[in-house]
């Protein structure tokens, strides 16, 4: 064997043990970040944990039975002012609470727990789909106890997607339900996960029912003002709307931020050239003893005064601060059925329902 040949070999071992070493060295760099994402290294969370009910149940929450892996309800429990949760984990946090009177929701269960990146590949055709209704795709964070959308460093055994059934705007049929339960079985094919289909006919009559309750509820209160002194040019209504707060949106269509405790208020232009406009008041998403009402006149008599206008009916007839006292008598009686139905006026279900 020459000189050449043997610095060859030389060089070529060389390069292969620095190659191994680096190699080595991105395993052990990776390892020591997926510890620091889990909380206790990897191999913790392959353990899995205590799977009772009891012990995963978010603070607050509800286990099911303790004898088999269950699911927990997406409960989201205030976390106390001076415990805040790391950023890490307050931003992967889903805001999505499971409804059972609005969502269908399927469970995936994995024999062992699959890495963040798999399950967020798995779950593209679902939440990179357009679909008639809103769309949730969660994972239990066994770590930091709740729901959270999936971390490509994470370490996952259950999920939950769910589609609203119906909205003020919607209502799924049993063919699109079929669609969204199809996509569904088919990610859970690609983890090797259980899951259990419902029945398609029994959930889109739950759909239907759904929206007929939300059109029982689906009442608005509006406010005509008819000018005194000829039609209004859009530049006119939109600088009354401004000094009133309103802020503007498409379609010459204003609206009032949403603060807590204020009413879900809209004022519409039918054209860019007017002498009529309609302030609304959406009933359903207000809260019940926020004088509604009240702001609705008070912000009509504020658009009156600046327009130039005065506030009818829809005959034209004029409307007084008296009319406030028998419109209050019957929303109460509303959201009472409201309550009684299991809605409550402006509350999560009722600002997921009219939209």
């Amino acid at each position: 064997m020459s000189e050449l040949q043997i610095a060859l070999l030389l060089i070529a071992g060389a390069v292969l043990a620095g190659l191994y070493l680096a190699g080595k060295w991105q395993e052990r760099r990776l390892l020591r970040r997926l510890g620091q994402e889990l909380g206790g290294g990897v191999g913790d969370a392959l353990l899995g944990g205590n799977r009772t009910g009891a012990s995963r149940a978010p603070p607050g929450g509800h286990g099911r039975a303790p004898a088999a892996p269950r699911r927990i309800e997406p409960l989201l429990p205030p976390a106390p002012a001076d415990q805040a949760a790391p950023p890490s984990t307050a931003l992967r946090r889903s805001e999505w609470i499971e409804d059972p009177l609005l969502d269908c929701v399927l469970e995936l269960r994995c024999a062992r727990p699959v890495d963040g990146v798999s399950f967020i590949d798995a779950a593209v055709p679902l939440t990179g789909s357009q679909w008639p209704m809103p769309v949730w795709f969660v994972v239990w964070d066994a770590r930091a106890q709740q729901w959270v959308h999936p971390d490509r460093f994470g370490y996952y055994s259950e999920a939950l997607a769910a589609i609203q059934l119906a909205n003020r705007r919607n209502v799924l049929d049993e063919v699109q339900i079929g669609r969204f339960v199809s996509c569904v079985r088919q990610m859970a094919g690609v983890l090797d996960a259980d899951c259990d289909p419902p029945d398609l006919t029994r959930v889109a009559a739950s759909a239907v029912d759904l929206d007929r309750l939300c059109a029982r509820f689906d009442v608005r209160i509006g406010l005509t003002l008819e000018s005194m002194s000829g039609p209004w040019s859009e530049a006119r209504v939109t600088a009354a709307a401004a000094q009133c707060g309103l802020h503007p949106l498409a379609d010459l269509r204003w609206t009032l931020p949403r603060e807590p405790g204020g009413a879900p208020l809209m004022l519409a232009m039918p054209g860019r050239a007017s002498d009529r406009i309609v302030l609304e008041l959406d009933v359903p998403a207000a809260q019940s003893g926020s004088a509604a009402v009240q702001q609705l006149f008070g912000l009509a008599n504020q658009l009156g005064t600046l327009l130039n206008a005065r506030i009818v009916d829809d005959n034209g007839q004029p409307i007084d601060a008296q009319s406030v006292v028998a419109i209050e008598a019957q929303l109460d009686q509303l959201y009472g059925d409201m309550r009684g139905a299991g809605v409550d006026p402006g509350g999560e279900r009722a600002r997921r329902l009219y939209v």
